[in-house]
């Protein structure tokens, strides 16, 4: 019986302070070449509608399938893809909603609450 996979608690993202990202995965990975597959997979189910669990087969070179599930490991923790039915990946906005928490928590902490609502 295959063991269920295991999601990490924490991400850890470098946020650049002096001059703003040019694209999200700039900042969740730092490899260039994780980057362009992050992209070929946003790409893929947003073309697809899904991604099926067998799929980054037919996507990628079998030399690089251990990066394939790191990326999606990653993308997956951070709720920038998530599971549909029958085990498929599909695009979420989870990361946008964890962030736009952070964001309202910070306008709390500063006293800027009527700013909320």
């Amino acid at each position: 019986m295959p063991r269920k996979r295991r999601l990490p608690d924490v991400v850890t993202l470098k946020l650049p302070t002096y001059e703003q990202p040019g694209d999200i995965f700039d900042v969740i990975f730092e490899s260039e070449e994780a980057r362009k597959m992050a992209e070929q997979i946003v790409e893929y189910i947003k073309k697809n509608k899904r991604m099926g669990w067998e799929e980054y087969r037919e996507l990628f070179p079998p030399e690089k399938h251990y990066l394939y599930f790191r990326v999606m490991k990653r993308m997956e923790a951070l709720g920038l893809i998530g599971r549909g039915a029958y085990n498929t990946y599909i695009l979420s906005k989870k990361f946008c909603d964890r962030l736009e928490y952070l964001s309202k928590l910070w306008l709390f902490k500063i006293g800027k609450a009527e700013e909320l609502w």
